[in-house]
């Protein structure tokens, strides 16, 4: 038997973290969201992180070629839903967040 996951392309709004905080709001973060980074299953959040700017912030459970198993960086856009590019020299990787789960 196996597992298949439903998905929507990731996008800066269902990636938020539901609760957030900041230098100025401190509170506990609500958990990341079930994510497929290029197909490798992780967590992934968008905020503030209690710091001053928003940030992406990615777990993995295998390791990336290019983001490692943690990954996070202020430097990411996402134009294109379920496309995060990141850094200063036009990378990218695809990131589609888990809605739920079938079994086959």
């Amino acid at each position: 038997m196996s597992t298949r996951f439903n998905t929507e392309p990731g996008t800066e709004h269902n990636l938020r973290l539901l609760q957030d905080a900041t230098p100025f709001s401190p509170a506990e973060l609500s958990d990341p969201h079930p994510v497929l980074v290029d197909g490798i299953l992780g967590l992934a959040s968008i905020g503030s992180h209690g710091a001053y700017s928003d940030r992406i912030y990615i777990a993995l459970e295998e390791e990336h070629p290019d983001l490692g198993r943690e990954f996070g960086t202020k430097y990411f856009r996402i134009e294109e839903p379920g496309r995060v590019e990141w850094g200063h020299e036009g990378k990218s990787f695809t990131i589609e967040k888990i809605i739920g789960k079938t079994t086959e």
